[in-house]
């Protein structure tokens, strides 16, 4: 029973993790993309800024910043685009739910 336990519990370890990778690399690709239609300058420093940080701090500072640069350049394909990204970063979010959820519930039952 601890062997099945101890397996199930990587299984949710291993979703949690690639539910925060995904989420952050949409996070990255958005703030790419938004900051291009915005004109500001180097918009992949300001992607790997807004996905980096321990506490948001640098999606925060990319937010803050970027409301005196108002939407230049954008169609309505790149809106789909994004769009499709948002709704990717929010499974990537559930999957880091659900497995650290899992992963919590399948420690306790082993006692660790």
């Amino acid at each position: 029973m601890m062997d099945k336990n101890i397996v199930l519990a990587v299984i949710f370890g291993a979703a949690a993790v690639v539910g925060a990778m995904e989420t952050v690399y949409q996070i990255y690709r958005l703030t790419v993309m938004d900051a291009a239609a915005r004109g500001l300058k180097h918009p992949k420093l300001w992607g790997l800024l807004a996905a980096n940080g321990n506490n948001s701090s640098g999606l925060l500072l990319y937010l803050i910043g970027r409301r005196n640069y108002p939407m230049n350049s954008i169609d309505s394909r790149q809106l789909v685009v994004m769009e499709k990204r948002k709704k990717a970063a929010g499974i990537g979010l559930v999957f880091v739910a659900v497995g650290a959820i899992g992963l919590l519930v399948c420690l306790g039952r082993v006692g660790l």
